[in-house]
Order: C-alpha cells, then structure tokens, then sequence
C-alpha cells in the first residue's frame, strides 16, 4: 500500500505532489486496461475491416446457388 496519505498529511502542496508521483500502486491495474483496451480496439478493427468482404462472399455464393440448375439424376439404387 501506498503510503503517500501518511507520509505527505502535514507536508506541503509540493511534498504531496512528489509522493503522488513516487507512489506505484495500481499501475499493474492500469497497465492491464490499457493492454485490455488496446486488444479490444483492434479487435473491432479487424472484425469492421473484414465484415465487408465476409458479405460481399455471402452475397456472391448465394447469387451463385440461387442461378444454378438442379440436375434430375433419376434413381440412384436401380
């Protein structure tokens, strides 16, 4: 824990200011939201950049399937 409250309570504006500075706690915390956000950002940016071209591919097989011909093959097992 920091111990930057105790240590600077009765110190003055510039004392408090250097403890707020040299004190450490959270930053793991903080450096985790940052990393978690970065890793979410780009995952939304990968997922809008290929969500185009994913229905441009649906929309073609789809055409593709829709002005195809079904071939009677009469009875398989005769």
């Amino acid at each position: 824990m920091c111990s930057m409250t105790m240590m600077a309570a009765d110190s003055g504006l510039a004392a408090r200011v250097r403890a707020f500075l040299s004190c450490e706690d959270g930053v793991v915390t903080v450096d985790w939201v940052v990393l978690t956000a970065a890793a979410v950002g780009l995952c939304m940016g990968m997922f809008a950049s290929v969500n185009t071209g994913v229905y441009a591919v649906g929309d073609g097989v789809g055409q593709r399937l829709s002005e195809a011909e079904i071939v009677d093959l009469g009875v398989v097992n005769d």
